[in-house]
């Protein structure tokens, strides 16, 4: 199934996880944030942006904290324990 930002647009939260991730390389990553619900692992995979100062208009906007406010249901315990195990120095050279 190809899904287009367009399809984000008008069938909110319609896709499943399988489906977007099928189709997330040509999907908008705040469109995904804002019209789908998501998981834990996908947000972590697909929308966190953990190259902070990259230059990147939207790299700010895709946080931990924004991908929480934006996916309320999401378990944030969990999110940051997803995160931690797939980007373990990251945040450590920050320090």
């Amino acid at each position: 199934m190809l899904i287009s930002n367009n399809d984000l647009l008008k069938n909110k939260n319609a896709y499943s996880i399988k489906d977007l991730i099928e189709n997330v390389k040509h999907l908008n990553t705040k469109f995904l944030l804002h019209t789908q619900i998501l998981d834990e692992d996908f947000c972590v995979e697909y929308i966190l942006d953990v190259r902070m100062n990259s230059g990147d208009e939207d790299s700010y906007l895709l946080c931990e904290n924004y991908i929480l406010e934006c996916q309320p249901h999401l378990n944030e315990d969990l999110f940051m324990k997803i995160r931690n195990i797939k980007y373990p120095n990251i945040y450590e050279d920050a320090l």
